[in-house]
Protein backbone atom coordinates (compact mmCIF):
# COMPACT_ATOMS: atom_id res chain seq x y z
CA UNK A 1 0.00 0.00 0.00
CA UNK A 2 1.54 3.30 -1.08
CA UNK A 3 1.37 6.64 0.71
CA UNK A 4 -1.67 7.55 -1.38
CA UNK A 5 -3.53 4.47 -0.21
CA UNK A 6 -3.18 2.77 -3.61
CA UNK A 7 -1.77 -0.72 -3.82
CA UNK A 8 1.62 -0.78 -5.53
CA UNK A 9 1.47 -3.46 -8.25
CA UNK A 10 4.99 -2.82 -9.54
CA UNK A 11 6.58 -5.22 -7.06
CA UNK A 12 6.38 -8.92 -7.82
CA UNK A 13 5.13 -10.87 -4.83
CA UNK A 14 7.07 -13.92 -3.69
CA UNK A 15 4.15 -16.27 -3.12
CA UNK A 16 6.41 -18.69 -1.28
CA UNK A 17 7.07 -16.13 1.43
CA UNK A 18 3.84 -14.11 1.62
CA UNK A 19 0.72 -15.51 3.30
CA UNK A 20 -1.97 -14.80 0.71
CA UNK A 21 -5.66 -15.79 0.77
CA UNK A 22 -6.34 -18.93 -1.27
CA UNK A 23 -7.92 -17.38 -4.41
CA UNK A 24 -5.37 -14.55 -4.56
CA UNK A 25 -2.51 -17.01 -4.08
CA UNK A 26 -3.73 -19.18 -6.98
CA UNK A 27 -4.12 -16.15 -9.24
CA UNK A 28 -0.62 -14.94 -8.39
CA UNK A 29 0.87 -18.38 -9.04
CA UNK A 30 -0.78 -18.50 -12.46
CA UNK A 31 0.92 -15.21 -13.36
CA UNK A 32 4.34 -15.84 -11.85
CA UNK A 33 5.07 -19.52 -12.45
CA UNK A 34 4.59 -19.59 -16.25
CA UNK A 35 7.15 -16.76 -16.51
CA UNK A 36 9.47 -18.53 -14.11
CA UNK A 37 9.07 -21.82 -15.98
CA UNK A 38 9.73 -20.15 -19.33
CA UNK A 39 12.89 -18.50 -17.99
CA UNK A 40 14.04 -21.79 -16.47
CA UNK A 41 13.58 -23.66 -19.76
CA UNK A 42 15.43 -20.95 -21.66
CA UNK A 43 18.34 -21.07 -19.22
CA UNK A 44 18.43 -24.86 -19.53
CA UNK A 45 18.60 -24.61 -23.33
CA UNK A 46 21.23 -21.86 -23.25
CA UNK A 47 23.46 -23.94 -20.98
CA UNK A 48 23.25 -27.00 -23.22
CA UNK A 49 23.99 -24.97 -26.36
CA UNK A 50 26.98 -23.35 -24.64
CA UNK A 51 28.25 -26.73 -23.45
CA UNK A 52 28.05 -28.30 -26.89
CA UNK A 53 29.90 -25.35 -28.42
CA UNK A 54 32.68 -25.48 -25.81
CA UNK A 55 32.98 -29.28 -25.94
CA UNK A 56 33.46 -28.92 -29.70
CA UNK A 57 36.02 -26.14 -29.52
CA UNK A 58 37.95 -26.88 -26.31
CA UNK A 59 37.22 -30.52 -25.56
CA UNK A 60 35.29 -32.10 -22.72
CA UNK A 61 38.19 -32.30 -20.26
CA UNK A 62 39.28 -28.71 -20.80
CA UNK A 63 35.79 -27.26 -20.50
CA UNK A 64 34.76 -26.06 -17.05
CA UNK A 65 31.29 -25.45 -15.69
CA UNK A 66 32.31 -21.86 -15.04
CA UNK A 67 33.17 -21.34 -18.71
CA UNK A 68 29.86 -22.90 -19.78
CA UNK A 69 27.88 -20.62 -17.47
CA UNK A 70 29.81 -17.57 -18.68
CA UNK A 71 29.19 -18.42 -22.34
CA UNK A 72 25.49 -18.90 -21.59
CA UNK A 73 25.41 -15.51 -19.89
CA UNK A 74 24.47 -16.99 -16.52
CA UNK A 75 25.96 -17.24 -13.05
CA UNK A 76 27.59 -20.58 -12.29
CA UNK A 77 25.18 -21.08 -9.39
CA UNK A 78 22.32 -21.01 -11.89
CA UNK A 79 24.09 -23.74 -13.84
CA UNK A 80 24.31 -25.91 -10.70
CA UNK A 81 20.54 -25.64 -10.28
CA UNK A 82 20.18 -27.34 -13.66
CA UNK A 83 23.23 -29.59 -13.77
CA UNK A 84 25.04 -30.53 -10.52
CA UNK A 85 28.04 -31.82 -12.48
CA UNK A 86 29.64 -31.76 -15.91
CA UNK A 87 28.85 -35.46 -16.30
CA UNK A 88 25.14 -34.79 -15.83
CA UNK A 89 25.30 -31.96 -18.32
CA UNK A 90 27.00 -34.14 -20.93
CA UNK A 91 24.51 -36.93 -20.28
CA UNK A 92 21.65 -34.48 -20.75
CA UNK A 93 22.99 -33.68 -24.21
CA UNK A 94 22.86 -37.36 -25.14
CA UNK A 95 19.33 -37.62 -23.74
CA UNK A 96 18.20 -34.55 -25.67
CA UNK A 97 19.49 -36.11 -28.86
CA UNK A 98 17.55 -39.29 -28.14
CA UNK A 99 14.34 -37.28 -27.77
CA UNK A 100 15.07 -35.64 -31.14
CA UNK A 101 15.44 -39.08 -32.70
CA UNK A 102 12.19 -40.37 -31.21
CA UNK A 103 10.32 -37.36 -32.60
CA UNK A 104 12.00 -37.76 -35.99
CA UNK A 105 11.28 -41.49 -36.13
CA UNK A 106 7.66 -41.14 -35.03
CA UNK A 107 6.98 -38.57 -37.77
CA UNK A 108 8.65 -40.65 -40.51
CA UNK A 109 6.88 -41.09 -43.84
CA UNK A 110 8.98 -44.04 -44.97
CA UNK A 111 9.98 -47.47 -43.70
CA UNK A 112 12.14 -47.84 -40.59
CA UNK A 113 15.40 -48.62 -42.40
CA UNK A 114 15.10 -45.61 -44.68
CA UNK A 115 14.20 -43.43 -41.70
CA UNK A 116 17.30 -44.68 -39.87
CA UNK A 117 19.37 -44.11 -43.01
CA UNK A 118 18.13 -40.51 -43.27
CA UNK A 119 18.82 -39.86 -39.57
CA UNK A 120 22.32 -41.31 -39.74
CA UNK A 121 23.18 -39.38 -42.90
CA UNK A 122 21.96 -36.11 -41.37
CA UNK A 123 23.99 -36.65 -38.20
CA UNK A 124 27.06 -37.82 -40.12
CA UNK A 125 27.10 -34.57 -42.08
CA UNK A 126 26.82 -32.56 -38.87
CA UNK A 127 29.55 -34.59 -37.22
CA UNK A 128 31.82 -34.16 -40.23
CA UNK A 129 31.40 -30.40 -40.02
CA UNK A 130 32.30 -30.58 -36.32
CA UNK A 131 34.90 -33.31 -36.51
CA UNK A 132 36.41 -32.31 -33.16
CA UNK A 133 33.29 -33.35 -31.26
CA UNK A 134 34.17 -36.99 -30.71
CA UNK A 135 37.94 -36.53 -30.77
CA UNK A 136 37.95 -33.82 -28.12
CA UNK A 137 35.09 -34.69 -25.79
CA UNK A 138 36.27 -38.21 -25.15
CA UNK A 139 32.73 -39.26 -24.20
CA UNK A 140 33.57 -42.89 -24.95
CA UNK A 141 36.31 -42.83 -22.29
CA UNK A 142 34.18 -41.51 -19.41
CA UNK A 143 32.69 -44.52 -17.55
CA UNK A 144 29.67 -42.74 -16.08
CA UNK A 145 28.68 -41.20 -19.40
CA UNK A 146 29.41 -44.44 -21.24
CA UNK A 147 27.05 -46.22 -18.87
CA UNK A 148 24.33 -43.67 -19.53
CA UNK A 149 24.82 -43.83 -23.28
CA UNK A 150 24.37 -47.59 -23.10
CA UNK A 151 20.91 -46.95 -21.67
CA UNK A 152 20.21 -44.50 -24.46
CA UNK A 153 21.50 -46.98 -27.05
CA UNK A 154 19.05 -49.52 -25.65
CA UNK A 155 16.22 -47.06 -26.23
CA UNK A 156 17.44 -46.41 -29.79
CA UNK A 157 17.37 -50.17 -30.29
CA UNK A 158 13.84 -50.46 -28.92
CA UNK A 159 12.48 -47.73 -31.18
CA UNK A 160 14.26 -49.10 -34.24
CA UNK A 161 13.21 -52.66 -33.44
CA UNK A 162 9.55 -51.68 -33.17
CA UNK A 163 9.70 -49.85 -36.50
CA UNK A 164 11.40 -52.75 -38.28
CA UNK A 165 8.88 -55.19 -36.81
CA UNK A 166 6.03 -53.09 -38.19
CA UNK A 167 7.60 -53.15 -41.67
CA UNK A 168 8.08 -56.93 -41.44
CA UNK A 169 4.53 -57.42 -40.13
CA UNK A 170 6.11 -59.24 -37.19
CA UNK A 171 5.49 -59.27 -33.45
CA UNK A 172 8.50 -58.13 -31.44
CA UNK A 173 7.70 -60.50 -28.58
CA UNK A 174 7.66 -63.55 -30.86
CA UNK A 175 10.04 -62.75 -33.71
CA UNK A 176 13.73 -62.10 -32.86
CA UNK A 177 14.77 -60.86 -36.31
CA UNK A 178 13.68 -57.20 -35.88
CA UNK A 179 15.85 -56.87 -32.79
CA UNK A 180 18.73 -58.66 -34.51
CA UNK A 181 18.58 -56.25 -37.46
CA UNK A 182 18.35 -53.21 -35.18
CA UNK A 183 21.32 -54.45 -33.14
CA UNK A 184 23.40 -54.98 -36.28
CA UNK A 185 22.62 -51.46 -37.49
CA UNK A 186 23.48 -49.79 -34.19
CA UNK A 187 26.63 -51.82 -33.52
CA UNK A 188 27.84 -51.38 -37.08
CA UNK A 189 27.31 -47.63 -37.06
CA UNK A 190 28.92 -47.17 -33.61
CA UNK A 191 31.99 -49.12 -34.67
CA UNK A 192 32.21 -47.13 -37.88
CA UNK A 193 32.23 -43.86 -35.91
CA UNK A 194 34.97 -45.16 -33.62
CA UNK A 195 37.06 -46.25 -36.59
CA UNK A 196 36.51 -42.87 -38.19
CA UNK A 197 37.74 -40.97 -35.14
CA UNK A 198 40.68 -43.33 -34.54
CA UNK A 199 41.93 -42.93 -38.10
CA UNK A 200 41.91 -39.14 -37.91
CA UNK A 201 38.56 -38.56 -39.64
CA UNK A 202 40.18 -38.86 -43.06
CA UNK A 203 37.39 -40.83 -44.75
CA UNK A 204 33.86 -39.70 -45.58
CA UNK A 205 31.86 -40.66 -42.50
CA UNK A 206 28.46 -40.55 -44.18
CA UNK A 207 29.57 -42.97 -46.89
CA UNK A 208 30.97 -45.44 -44.34
CA UNK A 209 27.85 -45.36 -42.16
CA UNK A 210 25.44 -45.65 -45.07
CA UNK A 211 27.38 -48.63 -46.42
CA UNK A 212 26.72 -50.39 -43.10
CA UNK A 213 22.99 -49.72 -43.37
CA UNK A 214 22.81 -50.74 -47.03
CA UNK A 215 24.72 -53.98 -46.34
CA UNK A 216 22.28 -54.93 -43.58
CA UNK A 217 19.31 -54.02 -45.77
CA UNK A 218 20.60 -56.18 -48.65
CA UNK A 219 20.89 -59.17 -46.31
CA UNK A 220 17.32 -58.92 -45.02
CA UNK A 221 15.39 -57.08 -47.74
CA UNK A 222 13.47 -60.21 -48.74
CA UNK A 223 11.90 -60.40 -45.28
CA UNK A 224 10.17 -57.05 -45.51
CA UNK A 225 6.60 -56.61 -46.67
CA UNK A 226 6.22 -54.94 -50.06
Amino acid sequence: MGATGVVNHTKLLDVDQVDLPGPLRVATLQIQYPLRTKRKKQNHTNLMVAAIDLFDSKGYEETTLESIAKKAGLHVQTLYLHFPSKVELATAIWHDRLLDFESFFTARECDALNAWRNWVEQNALELTLKSNTYKNTGFWKIPIISSSTQQFSHRYQEVLTEGIAQDMLAEVAREPLPMLIATMLLAGNEQAVRNWTNTGSKTDLATVLLNVIDTVRDQFQHLFAN
